[in-house]
């Protein structure tokens, strides 16, 4: 910090000449000091309380107020206990001024050598003690801004919490309707017999879902997979199924492809899509199956998602047609409808890209769908209720500390 040429030094002494030789002394050496003299006691006080001088020359033998009562005054008024004094005395009896506050001392006659080493010594104690307080008021204020900052994180904080409980009380109000509209595991029960559910939103609400329909010894059902995940896919989920309803309570399908049209119809309807360059491609891709139970002629029709068939044979797999549910460059083509005839012991597995496409293991990449295949024709010997747990644990297994990127969502159906 650089120092202050314009110190103010109050001087007290009985002593016209020594105050003036004083004076001199101190004038010879920084020209800019503002010197004030005063000639007792008293008048050092008062003096003192109205200019408030960086430092204080007193002499102890003083007229109307001895100096160690002056000295005394002044460290215990509030706004001048602050300011350095040095004693100037004839006597060599100083402590009881250094008892009373006094930082030094300068015995009469004082030469000028000492005079001014010990007021330069004063006067960068000042500077360095204001240096201090500067900081100390620096530091006080970023501390109170910091603590003001604080406080308004902790409201802001709170209001997030607060939204959060919000928003996830909504999500599970949202999740309970959603799985209201699913079908209950009872109905499912009595449509396909033997079967299991492996559904792993990746948020409370998901845009995976399955559905189901069953009319005399037909059964339709499908798994599909709605653009989006969390609450903008659970909408589409949500659309899916009751299209779905619709669709079959009006008329009577003798084909799977005529219901994934007439779905497709419905998806663009109800979202308005042209067609056009930028606008927003929102659909499902779906697999969906028409089984005659007694029969066990299946008609499958796929939107991207296939169909895996696996029995004593190995594996079979019957992809969907390349195009989704929705508006698309492909959206006036027809769906294909694969015709297959079922034995008992077959198992039918429905599925979305989910588990595929999960990252994991020791390089964090995808499962991959050559995996999954491997993964289900090792274990189709075993029941339903097993291979569903096996899918589960080497789901997370795998998953292990990365984020889980999509809804995942396999459906195993065994023909009786």
């Amino acid at each position: 910090m650089a120092g202050n040429k314009h110190h103010k030094i109050l001087i007290a002494d009985d002593s016209e000449l020594d105050l003036m030789y004083a004076e001199q002394v101190l004038k010879d050496n920084n020209p800019d000091y503002q010197i004030i003299k005063v000639r007792d006691g008293m008048e050092l006080c008062q003096k003192a309380i109205d200019i408030r001088p960086d430092l204080i020359l007193a002499d102890l033998e003083m007229p109307r107020m001895h100096g160690i009562d002056a000295i005394h005054f002044l460290k215990d008024n509030f706004s001048t206990r602050q300011i350095p004094i040095i004693v100037i005395t004839v006597s060599e009896n100083f402590q009881a001024a250094l008892d009373a506050g006094a930082m030094d001392f300068i015995l009469k006659p004082f030469k000028k050598l000492h005079l001014t080493l010990r007021v330069k010594g004063a006067l960068k104690m000042v500077e360095s003690y204001r240096a201090i307080e500067q900081q100390k008021l620096e530091i006080e204020k970023r501390n109170h801004q910091i603590k003001k900052q604080h406080e308004s994180v902790l409201r802001q904080k709170n209001i997030i919490a607060e939204k959060n409980n919000e928003i996830h009380a909504d999500l599970k109000y949202a999740k309970r309707i959603q799985d209201a509209i699913l079908p209950d595991d009872q109905y499912i029960k009595q449509a396909l017999c033997q079967y299991f559910i492996l559904n792993l939103p990746k948020n409370v609400v998901s845009g995976d879902f399955y559905w189901i329909e069953k009319n005399r010894d037909r059964v339709v059902f499908a798994v599909a997979d709605a653009t989006g995940h969390g609450v903008s896919g659970a909408l589409m989920h949500m659309m899916g199924i009751i299209f779905l309803n619709q669709i079959v309570k009006h008329k009577q399908y003798h084909h799977p492809s005529e219901i994934l049209e007439e779905l497709r119809q419905y998806v663009i309807s109800s979202l308005h899509q042209t067609g056009e360059i930028g606008e927003a491609q929102d659909g499902m891709d779906i697999a969906l199956c028409m089984i005659d139970m007694k029969e066990r002629k299946l008609k499958f029709s796929g939107a991207n998602n296939p169909l895996y068939i696996i029995n004593n044979r190995g594996l079979r797999e019957i992809r969907g047609d390349r195009m989704p549910v929705g508006i698309n460059i492909n959206y006036d083509k027809p769906f294909t409808n694969h015709d297959v005839q079922l034995a008992p012991g077959d198992t039918l597995y429905l599925f979305t890209d989910g588990y595929a496409d999960q990252f994991g293991g020791d390089k964090g990449k995808k499962f991959r769908y050559k995996y999954f295949k491997e993964l289900l024709l090792s274990n189709h010997g075993i029941s339903l209720k097993k291979q569903k747990e096996v899918l589960k644990h080497t789901f997370f297994k795998w998953k292990g500390e990365y984020e889980q990127i999509d809804d995942v969502l396999v459906m195993g159906i065994k023909i009786t």
